[in-house]
């Protein structure tokens, strides 16, 4: 069964609509391009006070070339505190880097971070991290399109 558009309202559904224009707008429209990242042998306790400091959700790991090789959320410091038995940032860390090239669009990054339950997801060029995206910036973005 395919998709089908139908009226709404009486109204149909308009090719500016937010949903289209996700579809074609770049990821890097939306992404921060200033990032605090650190390298897998950062003390916990250093990122703890960078992430309350900088009031932010995340820290990407990144290794000697700034690729991104995982990240440390919130919820990762969380989970420390319960055990705290690593003391390095890759000890907490995912492992696991998920990212999207920069020629991705703002569908895509939202699309991932829905499938994938997270709330950040790196963007990168060249391999390198160049911005990181986040649900935030995803609905700020769709707030400010127009629906008419």
């Amino acid at each position: 069964m395919g998709v089908v558009e139908t009226e709404r309202h009486g109204q149909e559904r308009r090719p500016d609509s937010p949903r289209r224009a996700a579809a074609t707008a770049p990821v890097t429209e939306i992404m921060a391009t200033t990032i605090v990242c650190a390298r897998t042998d950062v003390p916990v306790a250093d990122l703890i006070r960078t992430m309350t400091n900088e009031r932010l959700g995340c820290v990407p790991i990144v290794d000697e070339q700034e690729r991104p090789i995982g990240m440390i959320t919130k919820l990762d410091l969380v989970e420390w505190f319960q055990n705290p038995a690593g003391t390095l940032a890759g000890d907490v860390m995912m492992p696991i880097a998920i990212t999207l090239d920069a020629s991705a669009t703002v569908a895509h990054a939202a699309s991932i971070m829905a499938c994938e339950d997270m709330h950040h997801v790196m963007i990168v060029s060249e391999r390198a991290l160049i911005g990181l995206v986040s649900t935030m910036d995803v609905t700020r973005w769709l707030a400010g399109q127009k629906t008419e």
